[in-house]
């Protein structure tokens, strides 16, 4: 049993201990410990027996130094105290457990150089590889590094289209799902359009950062359409929260009192720019049809229930976990990026009488279906569906 060191504090308990107590080989232990078949069922049960009796827990360091994998994954993520990446992280929990391995979360919210200390690698390596979403970081950056630290794949937005050796890019096509937004107000009759959510900052107006891939693709959609945007219709914000819709939606519609539909960069904004709407006496959708993005947990619940664009956060999970194993797994091959799927969610603020989550009318179905996505540089490419429960996601500013 486990015994006191001179200094005083208790040993903790090894193999031999387990052993010992379940009058077992060490070999024995380890093969339970390990989930090796093989052991006859009693003799298991007296093993697991013993190790709770006295504490065993295996060593993660002297595991790595084994076998040279730590069965460890760590994911860093901008905030936890935003719904979308606790829910993130808990998909990614999930589905690591299911391929048997444990997630080591991270947090990135005292800013830039947590997130460059976590782009060079920590001051010290944890766990196998490496599952990062930047927000605060310039693409530059990325594009410099000529590989990276550990075995890496990214999520989120903010990368360059070139990518560091030794890494991969899970996504979710924003500039496609964008146009996806757009097209519907289009196809609800409504032409004079307005997009909320440019951030003029140095981040903000990174080519791919959240806001301008946003922007593309709402452009991108009225030029499909033979449609000339009006600069002015372009409504700039301080950041993507609720107030900064309200106040945005105050001034885009007092230049522009015409506009018959708004596309938000997210439904945060999206829900602000809905009560200004009340407070004005606009009616939605009637007079002013509004869509988010994201499928926040309160878009549904929003008055009117917020049509919005709703990233898969299961897939993006499962695929960003699978590309990573192969990298820890000795693929060395050039940088991957795949696009995770998304859906347009159709509510009342666009579609009277649509509810909290409503089926896809048939014509935007169709349009839908013919929407191109790019393609990604491998063979797998996002896709829309029809209306499925949405991600729970607040957006951090963007």
């Amino acid at each position: 049993m486990p015994s006191s060191s001179p200094s005083g504090r208790r040993r903790p308990p090894t193999l031999r201990d387990v052993a010992e107590l379940a009058d077992v080989s060490i070999k024995t232990v380890s093969n339970v410990v390990n989930d090796y078949p093989h052991v006859k069922d009693s003799t298991r049960e007296r093993v697991r027996e013993a190790i709770l009796q006295v504490g065993y827990r295996p060593q993660v360091v002297a595991q790595q130094l084994r076998t040279g994998e730590s069965t460890m994954i760590t994911l860093a993520v901008p905030s936890l105290t935003f719904s979308y990446f606790s829910n993130l992280a808990q998909e990614f929990i999930d589905e690591a457990q299911r391929r048997g391995r444990t997630i080591l979360l991270h947090s990135t919210s005292a800013g830039r150089e947590a997130e460059r200390t976590v782009l060079e690698g920590f001051e010290r390596v944890f766990g196998d590889g490496l599952i990062f979403n930047p927000l605060q970081l310039e693409e530059e950056l990325f594009a410099r590094m000529e590989r990276t630290s550990q075995p890496t794949v990214f999520i989120g937005e903010h990368l360059p289209e070139t990518l560091p050796q030794g890494s991969d890019y899970v996504r979710i096509d924003n500039v496609s799902a964008m146009v996806d937004a757009t097209q519907h107000l289009l196809a609800q009759g409504r032409t004079k359009l307005a997009f909320l959510g440019v951030i003029d900052t140095v981040l903000g107006r990174q080519p791919h950062s959240s806001g301008s891939m946003r922007r593309d693709g709402f452009l991108a959609a009225l030029e499909q359409a033979g449609i000339a945007h009006v600069p002015t219709r372009f409504q700039q914000v301080g950041d993507w929260h609720r107030p900064d819709g309200f106040a945005g939606a105050r001034q885009l519609m007092e230049r522009h009192p015409e506009i018959d539909g708004i596309v938000c960069g997210n439904d945060d904004l999206a829900i602000g720019v809905l009560a200004q709407l009340r407070q004005l006496g606009r009616h939605v959708p009637e007079d002013v049809a509004v869509i988010g993005y994201d499928d926040t947990p309160d878009s549904p619940f929003a008055i009117p229930a917020l049509s919005t664009i709703a990233p898969d956060k299961h897939s993006l999970a499962a695929t960003a976990l699978d590309v990573l194993i192969e990298r820890i797994g000795g693929y060395d091959g050039p940088p991957r990026t795949i696009d995770a799927p998304y859906s347009l969610v159709v509510r009342d603020s666009t579609v009277a009488g649509a509810g909290m989550n409503a089926p896809l009318p048939s014509e935007v179905l169709r349009e839908t279906a013919e929407t191109t996505v790019p393609a990604a540089t491998t063979a797998t490419t996002a896709t829309t569906a029809p209306i499925l429960p949405g991600p729970d996601h607040e957006e951090l500013p963007r």
